[in-house]
């Protein structure tokens, strides 16, 4: 039965289609892998911790408190000793670096690492989420499906996208934010051809979620009603406090990983355990995921003393392991750091405002999203994301509000950008491509085949080959490696190459220079 279906996907006649199905395989492929790391991580976490609680290391002895992350360093600093460097590299930067400047390729060996090293960063209590390593984990699976089919750059470039999304859906129980964050994040475009295969990959990697651990949502979060329109000012003073706690976050991270950089793993991985190990002396609600302590600021649990305390050393923990090359993610930090920072601001305009402000379990719902949106200068999928984690309609308005007045206040006030070009920026990778040639790689060439009107006078055997799904930029990269003045065009769903046209040099130029000026 399976070898059928594939034969069928091999042999469709529409590329949407046949994308399609390739999403719904990379989608399931990614489900299964987050499964997996998801099960290792709450079954040991259950299996180790007081009370069979995966999120109880508050309950842990002082010695166990700070044995706990040491430990899982110095493990982690062994097996990446003994890696290759460039084989140590993982995470969501990892993936976005392998799309944009390396054709997609994701090695097995960082795939494995990642799911190792992440397992026992988070299951060790440091200060990382699981967000990062399961959109490299999903990716992985999608370049998996796309090594299997031998398809395009282009193509692989959905899958990879539809894999991340996949594990998104799968990781948190949030089908939408997933789509929205590969469109927004790794995909850079909203276009039909990439669209509806990611939005398959999602939809099939909740299914498969909700059939091993069921459909709860993944916070619990109080239904706290609508916010007065009389209280929305204080939202944008809630955004604008979070896009300075952003770049304060973004910057001490580049700078911990532009100082760490060139010492030996072992010993920056040791010093991440240890030090994340000394400040959960001091509170160890920092450890871990953290999704007890983002429902504790809901409910209005955490004292406002208590509430400071937490983001600075929390803000301190994530920073300094994550820049010291901790294998584990940075957004489910962020949302534990904006609910800690909207809580406090819910709290201190409860007591200049008593009885007219709305609960600080609010602020903290919002502030979550105003961090993401901030750090990641992607406000619509930070937005879906708290709505999807606390399925509370009331956030939407406020939400909008507060996560634009943080994005602003982080990207032009403070002219911060995002986290991901910051710390690519800061491990030298090449980003800074110029925008229209990322626009380019979302542009079909088919708009350019012209048909051949005197087949006998082409001889097609000179001319260098070229898929009719291709891009524009490949086109462009095609070129540059021929004098010739045109392309010969075949269909790739057809194993016989049959010709369809050919593509212009000038017909090209002409049209990126129409682009370009539009």
């Amino acid at each position: 039965m399976l070898k059928k279906t594939l034969n069928i996907i091999r042999k469709s006649n529409s590329h949407l289609l046949r994308l399609s199905s390739l999403g719904f395989l990379s989608g399931l492929v990614a489900a299964i892998i987050i499964v997996a790391f998801r099960y290792l991580i709450e079954f040991t976490q259950s299996a180790l911790l007081p009370g069979n609680n995966p999120e109880n290391y508050e309950a842990l002895s002082p010695i166990a408190i700070f044995l706990f992350p040491l430990t899982g360093g110095i493990l982690i600093g062994i097996i990446f000793h003994f890696l290759p460097p460039a084989s140590r590299v993982t995470g969501l930067i990892h993936t976005i670096d392998a799309i944009k400047n390396h054709k997609g390729h994701l090695p097995f060996i960082n795939t494995i690492a990642q799911f190792v090293g992440a397992a026992i960063s988070i299951i060790a209590g440091h200060s990382v989420g699981r967000e990062g390593p399961s959109i490299h984990l999903g990716a992985s699976g999608g370049s998996l499906i796309a090594n299997s089919f031998h398809v395009t750059e282009q193509t692989k470039r959905i899958l990879l996208a539809c894999g991340a999304a996949a594990a998104i859906a799968a990781s948190f129980n949030t089908p939408i934010a997933g789509v929205i964050f590969s469109l927004e994040i790794i995909m850079l475009e909203y276009t039909a051809i990439s669209t509806i295969p990611i939005i398959i990959a999602s939809l099939t990697a909740t299914i498969v979620s909700h059939a091993v651990f069921g459909n709860a949502i993944t916070l619990d979060a109080p239904d706290l009603g609508a916010i007065a329109t009389i209280e929305l000012p204080g939202m944008i003073l809630n955004g604008v406090i979070i896009g300075l706690v952003a770049v304060a976050f973004i910057r001490l991270l580049v700078t911990v990983t532009q100082k760490s950089k060139t010492h030996p793993i072992f010993w920056r991985l040791t010093l991440a355990g240890a030090i994340t190990g000394i400040l959960a002396l001091i509170a160890p609600e920092i450890m871990s995921i953290g999704y007890d302590t983002i429902t504790d600021t809901f409910h209005n649990s955490i004292t406002l003393y208590a509430l400071l305390v937490i983001l600075v050393l929390k803000l301190l923990a994530t920073t300094i392991g994550l820049g010291l090359g901790l294998p584990g993610g940075l957004i489910g930090p962020t949302l534990v750091i904006g609910a800690l920072t909207g809580a406090a601001v819910g709290v201190v305009l409860q007591q200049i405002f008593p009885g007219t402000t709305t609960s600080p379990g609010m602020y903290a719902m919002i502030g979550m999203g105003a961090m993401m949106g901030a750090t990641l200068q992607a406000p619509l999928a930070a937005l879906i994301a708290i709505f999807e984690l606390t399925l509370n309609t009331h956030i939407i308005l406020p939400g909008l509000l507060a996560i634009v007045a943080a994005s602003l206040t982080s990207s032009e006030l403070l002219k911060q950008p995002s986290i991901i070009f910051a710390l690519m920026r800061a491990k030298e990778i090449d980003h800074d491509e110029e925008l229209l040639t990322d626009s380019l790689r979302s542009l079909s060439i088919e708009r350019l085949i012209k048909p051949i009107n005197d087949p006998d006078n082409v001889n097609i055997y000179n001319l260098k080959q070229i898929p009719h799904d291709a891009t524009m930029a490949e086109a462009v990269a095609n070129f540059r490696k021929t004098h010739n003045n045109q392309l010969y065009v075949y269909d790739n769903n057809d194993t016989s190459k049959t010709m369809l046209g050919i593509i212009n040099r000038r017909d090209l130029s002409d049209f990126i220079e129409n682009y370009d000026n539009n």
